[in-house]
């Protein structure tokens, strides 16, 4: 029961570990005071058997902030039944097409600074990953990149959206891929959630008005200083090492 319990608290500190980072760091670049830190305000983890034609709820919300389902968009299929994946396939392997996305909402008086996400697919493939809002319409990208190591746990990306500034209302976020390439299945793309080894999606920010700030789900930010919160980050560190060489062994 106790190395049950031990390998439990490990597997959570590990999958939060990369969000955890994320926030963390903005917060400490920013200098914000720690009140005012970036937090988790909404993430979607495909758990179990995902059957993506059916949206999917988010799984965490923070305090006065409400948040949409994870959705295709209108030129984007469901490619079946995943495990701990929410996937779409036909993505477009040539250009930008705005109708190829995946969609998600926040609501709330609320100071956006990421989006982290692992982009997934069961086999390795690139091309290129935009993030746009209905701030502008999906006129232009918040934020663009590119992946080539996908499969697995999938590619870790943290999109900086902080250009949104402060949005009392909703905000939609549409996650587009294009230029798709690969040898097996090069158009079906998705999220890993954290029961494959990645890190879900997550809309990381600041709710202004009440509730203690958190800095991933469930893991609330301690009123101890910026040294604290890295004491925290070197435990997490220490459980991804034990994890690593507990699954080596």
């Amino acid at each position: 029961m106790g190395r049950s319990l031990v390998n439990a608290v490990l597997h959570f500190l590990h999958a939060r570990a990369r969000i955890v980072m994320a926030a963390l760091a903005l917060a400490t670049l920013a200098g914000a005071p720690l009140a005012a830190q970036a937090q988790a305000l909404a993430e979607w983890n495909p758990s179990g058997t995902v059957q993506s034609s059916t949206p999917l709820a988010p799984s965490s919300v923070a305090a006065n902030v409400s948040a949409g389902t994870l959705a295709l968009g209108p030129e984007i299929s469901d490619p079946g039944p995943f495990a701990n994946a929410f996937m779409g396939t036909n993505w477009p392997s040539t250009a930008f097409n705005a109708g190829a996305y995946m969609s998600f909402s926040t609501t709330g008086n609320l100071t956006y600074t990421a989006v982290v996400f692992s982009l997934y697919n069961n086999f390795d493939g690139t091309g290129n990953w935009e993030l746009r809002s209905s701030a502008d319409s999906f006129a232009s990208a918040l934020a663009a990149g590119t992946f080539s190591t996908i499969s697995g746990a999938g590619q870790f990306i943290s999109a900086d959206v902080s250009a949104l500034g402060t949005i009392n209302g909703t905000v939609q976020f549409r996650l587009y891929t294009y230029n798709n390439a690969g040898t097996t299945n090069p158009l079906q793309r998705g999220i890993r959630g954290t029961g494959g080894g990645g890190s879900g999606l997550a809309v990381l920010g600041v709710a202004n008005g009440g509730g203690p700030p958190v800095i991933a789900p469930g893991i609330p930010v301690p009123a101890l200083g910026v040294p604290m919160l890295w004491a925290l980050m070197a435990l997490v560190g220490l459980a991804a090492v034990l994890g690593r060489r507990r699954s080596a062994g």
